[in-house]
């Protein structure tokens, strides 16, 4: 997938993006402690306890360029594949380990398969690029990185995935809805949580769309207006969308998880001339 230059007006809404980093960078270290309180299952065989960053949790599989495997089939043959981009993490800690054992209990509920990649480093964290010059430098390889992991997955079984999804929470929520405007990847669908942010059409169309659930969190005031305003772009680019509110606060709610997994099931791709 080739790159395209950013209009000015994608900068200035990805400044936005740089800003709700850094707002949240607290916040959306660690998910809930009803989430973190699962054992870790897989495939020992091939899972590795710790890598060099220790960024893959015991029972996890790790891929090339840190990318964390789990794998939550529990019947049935390959279908669902979830890419997550994370929330803003801090370096040496083990938060992305308590993610990913909150994932992998969503990932066993509704039998699919989650890709975890980690965020380029940015100071003592690691987020995703929140502005036009760091998308510019670093958004290219990180795809390549979801995609040859993906790739990997679909050729040790010899069996791909029949659909894709890109979920994004806090600042990966923020990332993915500007990869969502502007249809930088071939998937199947987007969801963010907790995030997100509004943009301009381009005046260049778009090659592809695909739909696209926001998941507002209304007790989160800052993120619950970043959500909305998102949901706002996401109509007038005329974006198959569903915007769905939850009494929760700057966490996942697995109500919106489902929610995501459903609506964008119930969808396809939109191609655009």
């Amino acid at each position: 997938m080739g790159g395209r230059a950013m209009s000015r007006r994608h900068r200035v809404a990805a400044l936005g993006v740089c800003l709700g980093a850094l707002v949240f960078s607290a916040l959306s270290a660690a998910p809930s402690s009803a989430y973190a309180r699962t054992s870790t299952v897989g495939h020992p065989e091939r899972a590795t306890q710790e890598t060099a960053s220790g960024w893959c949790g015991e029972g996890f599989e790790t891929l090339p360029s840190d990318v964390c495997y789990i794998d939550g089939r529990t019947k049935g043959p390959r279908k669902t594949l979830v890419i997550w981009l994370h929330g803003v993490i801090g370096k040496d800690t083990n938060w992305s380990w308590n993610h990913q054992r909150m994932l992998q209990r969503l990932a066993k509920h509704h039998n699919i398969e989650i890709l975890f990649p980690k965020a380029p480093a940015s100071g003592t964290v690691y987020a995703w690029p929140g502005t036009a010059e760091a998308q510019a430098r670093t958004e290219q390889a990180l795809i390549d990185q979801w995609t040859a992991a993906k790739n990997i997955l679909e050729e040790r079984e010899r069996q791909a995935f029949e659909e894709v999804f890109v979920f994004g929470f806090s600042s990966g929520a923020y990332f993915a809805s500007s990869l969502a405007m502007r249809g930088r990847l071939d998937v199947d669908g987007y969801a963010t949580f907790a995030g997100g942010q509004s943009h301009k059409i381009e005046k260049e169309p778009v090659v592809r769309f695909a739909p696209v659930y926001v998941g507002v969190c209304a007790k989160d005031s800052t993120t619950e207006k970043h959500s909305r305003a998102f949901a706002k772009s996401l109509s007038a680019a005329g974006i198959p969308r569903m915007v769905s509110v939850q009494q929760v606060g700057h966490d996942l709610s697995e109500a919106h998880f489902a929610g995501a997994l459903a609506f964008l099931r119930s969808k396809r791709k939109v191609a655009t001339v």
